[in-house]
């Protein structure tokens, strides 16, 4: 039988504030740490693609066979917005926000989460 996602997505968006400016600088760390939480919550890593912008600011998209998570970096404003979209089911993803979330340190979070229904019944 041919494997079907469910017919609901989870979407994570948050924007993380008071982030240490050597942690929004540190762009490997970033990388590595968004990683981490994402095999800790077993997604299937496809592709990544990076971006450094002058002066500041870094941009991570990693593709996942479930779907897909980037960060965005705003080093001047101590901030960092993630967002992740997975195929998995409804609260999926929350292990691998929570994990980055631990790792990053912020002092408050803006969270959103919705489930996204991507077949009617």
């Amino acid at each position: 039988m041919k494997y079907q996602s469910p017919m609901v997505g989870n979407e994570i968006s948050c924007v993380m504030h008071g982030v240490n400016a050597v942690i929004l600088n540190d762009h490997k760390k970033l990388e590595e740490s968004l990683l981490k939480a994402l095999n800790k919550d077993r997604f299937t890593i496809l592709e990544k693609a990076s971006h450094v912008f002058n002066p500041y600011g870094y941009t991570l998209v990693i593709l996942l066979a479930e779907s897909h998570v980037s960060i965005h970096t705003y080093p001047e404003h101590n901030s960092l917005f993630f967002y992740l979209y997975s195929c998995r089911g409804q609260g999926d993803g929350t292990k691998t926000y929570e994990s980055f979330k631990q790792m990053i340190k912020p002092v408050s979070v803006d969270f959103n989460q919705r489930p996204i229904l991507v077949r009617r019944k």
